[in-house]
C-alpha cells in the first residue's frame, strides 16, 4: 500500500471516493491475510518451542534422582496391584520405556520383590527361571511369591506348576519370606515340599518363610495329612493361610485330621467347608496363636453327629478371632462355644447374606447365645472383649440388643451393612434395666441395608442421649461416631435440622467427634 497516497485522509475528515473506498478494503484485506499468515508461522514456531523443550525436562536432564523415579515406580505397580492387576506386567511396562527408566526401575530392589498371583493353566508350565531371575533382582528385600496351577480338564496328570523345578526354586534360590502356592490336587503340593524335607537338603526359602499360604481343591486324607507334616520344615514360619479340600471328597466317616504341628505360628487362616468338629481338631497344637480366621466360604455345612462335639480347644494367646463368610442356616457361629479365648480383645464376623421371609429368621438368639458362650463364667473365659464387628448382620433390634448388652466391656462397635431396623437406637436405654454398652468409646456405622426403613436420625439421638444425665458415679466413655450414609438417604438427616454438619457440630458440643461421610 502506498500510505503517502491516503496520508491526507488521516489528517481530516475527508469524504472518499468510489475508488479511493475500493483501494482502502483491499489494503485492508492485503493486511488480514498477512496477519493470517503471521499467526500460523507463529504457530508452528510455538509447536516446535515445546517439542523442543521437552528435551529439557528433568528427566531428560536426569535431574530427577533415580531414587525418586523408583519412589514414582513404586506407587505405580503398588496402585496395580490392589486393582487386581498385574503389577509385574505394568512394571515391565515402564522399563520399556528408556533406558534411564529401566535403571531406575533395576535400582530399586523392592519393585522386584513379589511376583503376584501367577496363573499358569495346563498345559502350559510354569517357566521357573524367570521367576528366579526376577526375584533375583531385590536383592536383600523381603520376598513373595503367590502361583496358582490349574490342572484344567479334570483328572489331568500333568500339573502346569513343574513341581521338581519349583522344588529346586525353594532349595537353591532366594529366600522367600511369603510364599503362596494353589493347586487342583494336594499331591501336587505334596510334590513341590517332598524333596526338601529331608534334613540333608538346606533350603534357603525354609530358613526365612515367615508366611505361607496353601490352597488345593481336591485331596485323600492321606496326602492333606502329608502335607501339613512337610510344613513343620518349616522352623521360621508364624503365619499360615490354608484352604481347605472339598469336605464331601477328602473325610470319610468318623475320620477326624490329626492336629496340625504348628506350635510356633501366630496367625492362621482357614478356609473350609468341614463341621465345626474337624476344624476344631486340627487346632489342638496351636496354641501359640493370636490371630484367627477362620472362613466357612458361605458353605452348607455338615453336622455329622458322628463327630465330637464336646471338644473344648484352648488359644491363650488369641486376641483377634475373624469368621468370614458365616451362612445363618448352618449355625457356624456354633464353633465360638468350644473355643476358649481369654485374652481374646477383638471379634470379627462377617456374614454372607441369603433372602429370609420369616420376619423370625431374624431374631438370631443362637448367634447371641454362641457369643455370650464366650464369656459365660468357667475357666479361661473371655474377660476383656472390647472391638466387636459386624459385616452384613440380618437381624431385628432385639436380637441385636441381646447381643450388646451380654458384652458389657466393649470399648468400640462397628456396624457394616446392617440389615436391621433403627429401633434399637430409638429405645436402647428402655430395652433393658443396664446402660447398653457402658464402657463404648468408639461407634462406627457403614452403610446401613435398604432391607427395613432406617431413620439414621435415631442413631444421632441415641448418641446424644448417651451423654445426657451423666454424673460421676455415671460417666459415659464415647469419643468418637463415624457414620457413612447412602448419598440418597441423605435428607433423613434433616428432620428438624439444616444438615448433617449440624449433628456434628451440636454433638461435639458434648465432647463427641461425630463424622458423617456420604457415599
Amino acid at each position: 500500500m502506498d500510505q503517502d497516497r491516503f496520508a491526507h485522509l488521516f489528517t481530516g475528515n475527508f469524504m472518499l471516493n468510489a475508488l479511493e473506498l475500493e483501494s482502502v478494503r483491499h489494503e485492508i484485506e492485503a493486511r488480514t491475510t498477512a496477519i493470517n499468515q503471521l499467526e500460523l508461522q507463529i504457530g508452528v514456531l510455538m509447536a516446535e518451542r515445546e517439542k523442543y523443550q521437552t528435551l529439557l525436562s528433568p528427566l531428560r536432564r536426569n535431574l530427577l534422582p533415580t531414587e525418586i523415579l523408583g519412589e514414582i515406580f513404586s506407587f505405580s505397580t503398588q496402585f496395580v496391584a490392589e486393582s487386581n492387576s498385574s503389577a509385574s506386567y505394568q512394571l515391565n511396562t515402564l522399563c520399556r520405556v528408556c533406558k534411564a527408566w529401566r535403571a531406575a526401575a533395576l535400582v530399586k530392589p523392592a519393585l522386584w520383590a513379589t511376583v503376584g498371583w501367577l496363573c499358569v493353566d495346563a498345559p502350559e508350565n510354569l517357566d521357573v527361571g524367570k521367576v528366579g531371575v526376577w526375584l533375583s533382582r531385590s536383592g536383600k528385600v523381603k520376598k513373595s511369591l503367590r502361583i496358582v496351577g490349574d490342572h484344567g480338564a479334570e483328572g489331568s496328570a500333568a500339573c502346569p506348576l513343574s513341581p521338581s523345578e519349583l522344588r529346586s526354586l525353594l532349595v537353591e534360590g532366594p529366600p522367600l519370606d511369603d510364599f503362596s502356592l494353589s493347586c487342583t490336587y494336594a499331591e501336587c503340593l505334596e510334590a513341590v515340599f517332598s524333596g526338601i524335607q529331608s534334613s540333608s537338603t538346606k533350603s534357603q526359602s525354609c530358613d526365612s518363610m515367615s508366611s505361607l499360604h496353601l490352597e488345593m481343591e481336591w485331596a485323600s486324607s492321606m496326602s492333606f495329612g502329608r502335607v501339613c507334616h512337610i510344613l513343620d520344615r518349616f522352623p521360621t514360619l508364624r503365619t499360615l493361610s490354608l484352604t481347605l479340600p472339598d469336605y464331601y471328597d477328602f473325610v470319610q466317616e468318623n475320620q477326624l485330621p490329626e492336629s496340625l504341628p504348628f506350635g510356633n505360628l501366630t496367625t492362621l487362616s482357614l478356609a473350609y467347608d468341614w463341621p465345626g468338629a474337624l476344624v476344631l481338631g486340627i487346632l489342638r497344637n496351636c496354641a501359640g496363636l493370636e490371630t484367627l480366621s477362620l472362613d466357612t466360604r458361605g458353605s452348607l455345612r455338615s453336622n455329622n453327629t458322628s463327630y465330637p462335639h464336646n471338644l473344648s480347644i484352648l488359644l491363650p494367646k488369641v486376641r483377634t478371632l475373624q469368621l468370614k463368610e458365616v451362612d445363618l442356616s448352618s449355625r457356624a457361629t456354633d464353633i465360638l462355644r468350644h473355643l476358649r479365648v481369654p485374652s481374646l480383645h477383638t471379634l470379627d464376623i462377617g456374614f454372607y447374606t441369603f433372602a429370609r421371609f420369616d420376619l423370625d429368621d431374624y431374631n438370631m438368639t443362637n448367634i447371641s447365645s454362641d457369643i455370650a458362650s464366650l464369656i459365660d463364667d468357667g475357666p479361661n473365659r473371655t474377660t476383656n472383649l472390647q472391638h466387636l464387628r459386624f459385616e452384613s448382620l440380618a437381624i431385628t433390634s432385639q436380637g441385636l440388643h441381646s447381643i450388646l448388652s451380654a458384652l458389657p466391656t466393649l470399648t468400640h462397635l462397628t456396624l457394616e451393612k446392617l440389615e436391621s431396623d433403627s429401633r434399637l437406637f430409638r429405645i436402647a436405654q428402655t430395652l433393658g434395666t443396664k446402660k447398653l454398652l457402658p464402657q463404648l468409646k468408639t461407634f462406627e456405622m457403614h452403610g446401613a441395608s435398604e432391607l427395613f426403613k432406617f431413620n439414621y436420625a435415631d442413631v444421632y439421638d441415641f448418641l446424644k442421649r448417651r451423654k445426657e444425665g451423666v454424673t460421676e458415679e455415671s460417666p459415659d466413655y464415647l469419643e468418637e461416631a463415624v457414620l457413612t450414609v447412602p448419598k440418597e438417604r441423605t435428607y433423613l438427616w434433616r428432620d428438624g435440622f439444616d444438615c448433617p454438619s449440624y449433628h456434628a457440630s451440636e454433638i461435639a458440643k458434648d465432647g463427641v467427634r461425630l463424622t458423617i461421610a456420604a457415599v
